[in-house]
């Protein structure tokens, strides 16, 4: 009877206290900051900041590799999708191959 009283009493002080920052997730912890559920401390501020540099590192890469390959394509064939005319250069008189 005791144990469970006593039990009880730490899940309401769990409630009302504060939260285990470094137990939740990026998306909880960036919404429970947002919602101010709770002050951020400064490693939660950190965790956050190393995530979004992270992303912004992720998209970075996948833009230059996208336009790596868009500049090897775009080589290849031409912009408007249709066939390339072959065109001879104009002759110039008295001028031998």
């Amino acid at each position: 009877m005791v144990a469970k009283q006593a039990l009880a009493a730490q899940e309401a002080a769990n409630e009302n206290g504060t939260v285990d920052q470094d137990a939740l997730g990026l998306t909880a912890l960036a919404e429970g900051v947002l919602a101010r559920d709770f002050r951020p401390r400064v490693s939660t501020v950190r965790r956050l900041a190393e995530a979004v540099l992270a992303l912004h590192g992720d998209v970075a890469e996948l833009k230059k590799a996208g336009s790596k390959s868009a500049k090897a394509s775009s080589s290849k064939s031409p912009k408007k999708g249709g066939k390339k005319k072959k065109r001879k250069l104009a002759k110039i008189p008295g001028q031998k191959k």
